[in-house]
């Protein structure tokens, strides 16, 4: 029997859809040219590429996995140990054979990558000596290393990239089954229950180089104003109403589609300011939405997955007294941005009355933000 999350994410997402299936096992490449001819349906779990999209149609993602270079810390004293390899390096670097992180490695121009059976075998040869850099999956790297008995003082870690996995169907099967991949990725939402906890650097990271900006324009006149103009005359619904709103809101959007509500907020000035702050930013933020005190969105980039936020934990920095808190949450997938998302919260205050008027919330796209490069 297959186990891990991923098995029990699949057994999730095809139970919900009603959809049975089987897993055949066989190495990689031939899996791949298994979906290429017709003789399976899928594969999994495959990072995006534009090889499998000639042929096949990708899912959203699954998983992410965090690939970092690995490194005997035994050399710590060599210049080259601490910086990441390059492609045309004269350093010798090594992968799992038959992985996504080889097949990247070729795709970036690594040459020469030695190619190694398995993840326990590639953590074996960084320890002795004869693979200099090997790229691996981070959780996978720390569970080849205790099973070997290694400490982590024998290795030196650098971050990479994160890599969203997925499962990719034969265009073919799509074909023939066009209803199924929207209702696979409409499900998997509720399959998905685990997040990736923020390690210190990657925190301290956000906290240095991307909360000062959210922190800058959340207390910007312009923003304030805005959102000033919004709330202004505003009349809120009641609980009920408000339970109806948000349910046609959720229910819409997972279809891809926008209510009348969400349309109408989506049509306003702040909202167009909003986007405006996302387009500056560039690709590090994938969205930017605020909420007011009883939690209602009243302006967003982009059409969000629900209406109400209170009942969500960012809702609690409109309640806060400390008026520099802010709130950072760990990585989660995001299907409405289709993005691995940090949320950052900080409230919206008045500069006049010290009172807090809203709440702002910015979506970091981690893959982006946390770039070795960002």
């Amino acid at each position: 029997m297959l186990s891990g999350y991923s098995v029990s994410v699949l057994n999730c997402v095809f139970e919900r859809i009603g959809v049975g299936y089987g897993l055949a096992i066989a190495p990689r490449q031939r899996n791949r040219e298994m979906v290429r001819n017709g003789k399976a349906d899928g594969f999994f779990l495959a990072r995006i590429s534009d090889a499998m999209d000639e042929y096949a149609v990708a899912t959203n993602p699954l998983a992410l996995e965090k690939w970092v270079w690995v490194s005997s810390s035994i050399k710590s004293d060599d210049p080259r140990v601490s910086r990441r390899p390059k492609p045309g390096d004269f350093t010798t670097v090594g992968a799992i054979l038959g992985s996504n992180e080889a097949e990247w490695l070729g795709e970036q121009g690594y040459n020469d990558v030695m190619r190694v059976p398995s993840i326990a075998s590639l953590v074996g040869q960084v320890a002795a000596g004869r693979v200099e850099y090997a790229l691996v999956d981070k959780h996978s790297f720390e569970i080849a290393r205790n099973e070997l008995g290694l400490g982590a003082e024998k290795f030196m870690v650098q971050f990479e990239r994160y890599a969203p996995l997925v499962v990719y169907f034969s265009k073919s099967y799509v074909s023939a089954f066009p209803d199924m991949l929207d209702e696979l990725n409409a499900v998997l939402e509720f399959c998905e229950t685990r997040p990736m906890h923020l390690e210190p650097w990657e925190r301290d990271a956000i906290e240095q180089a991307q909360l000062p900006i959210v922190r800058q324009f959340a207390n910007s006149p312009e923003l304030v104003a805005h959102v000033q103009d919004q709330l202004a005359g505003m009349i809120h619904p009641t609980a009920d109403d408000k339970r109806l709103t948000d349910a046609e809101w959720k229910a819409m959007a997972r279809n891809g589609e926008t209510s009348a509500t969400a349309a109408e907020i989506l049509g306003n000035e702040l909202s167009e300011y909003l986007r405006v702050f996302q387009t500056s930013v560039g690709d590090k933020v994938a969205e930017a939405f605020v909420f007011d005190t009883h939690g209602e969105i009243v302006g967003m980039s982009r059409l969000t997955s629900d209406f109400d936020q209170s009942d969500e934990t960012q809702f609690q920095m409109v309640e806060s007294i400390n008026r520099d808190q802010a709130l950072i949450t760990d990585i989660w997938y995001d299907a409405s941005t289709r993005a691995f998302l940090s949320q950052i919260t900080v409230p919206v205050i008045d500069p006049d009355t010290g009172r807090t008027l809203a709440a702002l919330t910015v979506g970091l796209n981690v893959s982006a933000a946390l770039r070795p490069e960002s």
